[in-house]
């Protein structure tokens, strides 16, 4: 169960008297986790405060949108309770775009499930180092279109195991296949023009020999009024329960993914009926595509198939071929 840091945040206010100068943290205890706390510093940015067993020294952090302080005598104020000093390590979100905050709040969660009730500060440093690895993909320029990754996450959403789903997810933007596990490669393909026409690269549709190649097609568009990526995102999370190490795989894939637009990219909303009522289930060697032996001297060879006469294949057909592949479609299939 996720511990709501986003809505806790929401219930901190900084008073306008407050000294805007030291480290002075108005925070609340975050339930089931010992001694740690979460809320926001003096001047209103968001933080997380953990405890650790020891307090050995530790060389500060200061990047773009994070600052940590480690095992460090922290003045915290807790509503209705005298003020008081204890040794915590302090990570602070300086971003000041709100969306960037909540999501702070949001990854902190499973910053949580890392450490533990009682973790002892390697294992804090441990955790910050991919907390700080996290934001600072969110830094770096996109390296994927919002469609194609809400395409990604929403096949995440409706397989038969999303936590399985994501086992099996891409790595880094560079894999050659979104979703890889054994003998399978499947690719998503998301359109945001109600045309089933993809871009391909000469690999994806030559699967390595003796394994399934499969594609998943279908229409993202946005919507005023539809489903957010976040909202998304805490879905397959709630999905996929208390794995640390899922939960983190999501996150940093997210993150690598969206980059600096990350702030855009997470309130963006999308149909999602119209996702769920056109994905269409393909055998990639039956899209129409390059077949032909291509000189060595040839490489990085892409090119638009359109699918719309291509007949879609019968998923429960493929799954009782291969197994592996049952985890990955739709329950339906």
């Amino acid at each position: 169960m996720r511990s709501g840091l986003a809505s806790l945040l929401e219930t901190i206010d900084v008073p306008a008297s407050c000294p805007k100068a030291g480290l002075q943290y108005h925070v609340k205890p975050i339930p089931n986790y010992g001694g740690h706390y979460f809320g926001r510093t003096s001047s209103g940015a968001p933080c997380l405060l953990l405890s650790a067993e020891d307090t050995s020294l530790k060389a500060p952090l200061r990047l773009a949108a994070i600052e940590v302080s480690f095992a460090v005598p922290c003045t915290i104020a807790i509503e209705s309770e005298a003020e008081r000093t204890e040794t915590l390590t302090a990570i602070t979100c300086t971003a000041s775009d709100r969306i960037v905050q909540s999501y702070f709040a949001h990854v902190c969660e499973t910053i949580l499930h890392i450490v533990g009730v009682a973790p002892n500060l390697e294992q804090v440093v441990e955790a910050v180092r991919r907390l700080v690895d996290l934001f600072q993909k969110l830094s770096a320029p996109a390296r994927r279109s919002v469609v194609g990754l809400f395409g990604e996450l929403y096949v995440i959403h409706i397989a038969s195991s999303p936590a399985e789903a994501v086992v099996a997810w891409r790595s880094t933007t560079d894999d050659r296949f979104d979703f890889s596990i054994d003998n399978v490669r499947l690719e998503v393909k998301a359109s945001g023009t109600r045309q089933r026409a993809h871009e391909f690269s000469l690999e994806q549709c030559s699967p390595p020999p003796n394994t399934d190649g499969i594609l998943i097609s279908l229409f993202v568009e946005a919507s005023g009024g539809g489903t957010s990526l976040l909202d998304l995102i805490e879905r397959i999370e709630e999905q996929i329960g208390s794995d640390a190490a899922l939960l983190l795989k999501l996150q940093e894939t997210i993150a690598e993914g969206l980059g600096d637009n990350a702030s855009a990219a997470l309130s963006m909303r999308f149909d999602e009926s119209l996702a769920r009522s056109s994905l269409q289930v393909y055998e990639l060697a039956a899209i129409p595509a390059v077949r032909e032996q291509v000189p060595t001297e040839v490489s990085q060879v892409r090119f638009r198939s359109d699918l719309s006469r291509t007949p879609e294949s019968n998923a429960a057909t493929l799954v009782s071929r291969n197994m592996k592949l049952k985890s990955l479609l739709p329950p339906r299939s």
